[in-house]
């Protein structure tokens, strides 16, 4: 009887055990789905922002095509590189969920090994590549640097001045670039070299390159999460 009594009491604390790692499970599978969320909306946003990007170094890159046969229009210069050129919408991946399943050890708690290989490709794969494809602030910095080659700003304190607010205004410059389109006398290139305009072209080009396929990535990684969401609330029964 008291061999029965151990074994019942021991078999009822199993029980227990897993059940509470059931429940551990499913608490972490929510929080992995809740990050997948927020990832699906960060690449929404910033993959808009990207394709609005590229299509205005489209249109720089025709305004400078324009400069090389010595067609300068001043002002499209200025207009098309303040607001696009070294511009780009970063989406900024949420792991809490996924750093603390690794570094607790709770992996090991998810039995479906599907699960786990799905999540391991999301986060090691599509989100690293992701990441991988990202304009570098080197590139940032290089372009930056030829862009202080051909522009000044010594008649745009306006511009200047619109960053001044940005945290009262939520952190949005609402500076009207249209503006400087209407400029009188319109603003002039501080150098007009042709090769040196065809150096800027090509950086230009390489530059919305990177975005175009970082873009590209943004999309991939923002439709595995919604498919490994999917996966997820199936498993687990979650709304």
């Amino acid at each position: 009887m008291l061999f029965l009594a151990v074994f019942c009491g021991f078999l009822a604390e199993n029980i227990r055990e897993h059940s509470m790692e059931k429940h551990r499970e499913k608490e972490y599978m929510k929080e992995i789905v809740e990050n997948l969320k927020y990832d699906t909306v960060r690449c929404s946003i910033n993959a808009a922002a990207n394709v609005e990007i590229a299509l205005g170094l489209d249109s720089l890159r025709n305004e400078l095509r324009k400069a090389v046969s010595g067609e300068i229009n001043g002002n499209a210069l200025y207009y098309f590189t303040i607001r696009y050129a070294g511009n780009v919408g970063e989406a900024v991946f949420n792991t809490s969920a996924i750093t603390e399943l690794k570094n607790s050890g709770s992996l090991r708690l998810i039995d479906n090994k599907e699960i786990v290989a799905s999540i391991a490709d999301y986060y090691e794969r599509k989100v690293f590549a992701t990441n991988d494809y990202m304009p570098t602030k080197g590139q940032i910095e290089s372009l930056q640097k030829t862009i202080n080659d051909f522009f000044s700003l010594l008649y745009l304190d306006n511009y200047i001045q619109s960053f001044s607010n940005m945290q009262a205004k939520g952190y949005k410059n609402n500076y009207n670039y249209q503006g400087i389109l209407e400029l009188r006398p319109a603003l002039q290139l501080l150098n007009n070299d042709t090769k040196a305009l065809e150096k800027f072209y090509t950086q230009i080009s390489q530059f919305e390159i990177f975005v175009k396929m970082y873009n590209s990535w943004l999309y991939y990684t923002k439709e595995a999460a919604e498919k490994l969401i999917a996966e997820i609330q199936k498993e687990y029964h979650l709304n």
